[in-house]
């Protein structure tokens, strides 16, 4: 039985709208007397506009972007602690003071990572490689952060489809995730405490995504495991179960 999504419906927050302003309509008469005043002043003094201008200055910082790659590193040297997900894409986005662990795979044989930053309480990013099965869907995953954006998105030559719920630099969460399925295998990626990752969350956790798609979609082994994701399906994980294997002597 699928776990129970948690509910973070408490971390989000309503944006207040702003009072509404009372205008107050001049007499026709008196609006016209004031117009006239002020374009003679204007003309006597050739400088001056009736339009009004915006004072806001536009900020020159570019946007932030992702700071991991979109193809996964295939070097012999490169280390992934977390099947599927390189440890130099992690240390991209949160910096070498960080905590790796993936999942015990003597007791699962999929994906799952979890990455802590030094004196932060909790985890910081969160990764799952799975199935969908029965009425199981990524959006059962109880460990993504469930931001307040919601996008979709794809990639050229793949048959698959991706949904991001994130947040903007800036904005009152600082917490995301996105989902991308193809056929019944997904990649789940999550974010908190985003203001301690480097670059933009969406465009991290997607680019990250194009990344894993040889083995998310492509039937290639998984880095780190050395199986396909076929080949690390677990017996339960179909849409009609198989039959719990009988141990042997």
């Amino acid at each position: 039985m699928p776990p129970t999504p948690v509910n973070h419906q408490g971390k989000h927050h309503r944006r207040t709208p702003a009072a509404t302003r009372r205008w107050r309509r001049l007499p026709a008469h008196t609006t016209l007397t004031t117009l006239t005043a002020l374009t003679a002043a204007c003309l006597a003094l050739a400088g001056c506009s009736l339009i009004p201008t915006n004072t806001q200055e536009t900020p020159s910082a570019a946007p932030a972007t992702a700071v991991v790659p979109t193809t996964a590193p295939t070097s012999n040297d490169e280390k992934y602690t977390c099947p599927g997900i390189p440890d130099t894409a992690l240390y991209a986005m949160f910096g070498t003071n960080i905590t790796i662990t993936a999942s015990d795979k003597n007791k699962t044989t999929s994906s799952e990572c979890f990455v802590r930053v030094s004196g932060v309480k909790g985890v910081v990013f969160y990764s799952t490689f799975w199935y969908i099965y029965n009425d199981r869907q990524p959006s059962d995953e109880p460990l993504l952060a469930w931001g307040p954006e919601v996008s979709s998105f794809t990639f050229n030559g793949i048959d698959g489809q991706g949904e991001a719920h994130t947040s903007s630099p800036g904005a009152e969460t600082d917490y995301g995730s996105t989902a991308f399925t193809c056929g019944d295998h997904y990649l789940a990626l999550s974010v908190d405490h985003s203001s301690l990752m480097a670059g933009d969350m969406r465009d991290n956790l997607i680019a990250l995504t194009q990344s894993a798609l040889p083995w998310l979609c492509q039937d290639q082994p998984i880095p780190g495991l050395g199986k396909t994701m076929e080949q690390a399906r677990p017996y339960y994980a179909y849409p009609t179960p198989l039959p719990s294997p009988t141990p042997t002597n």
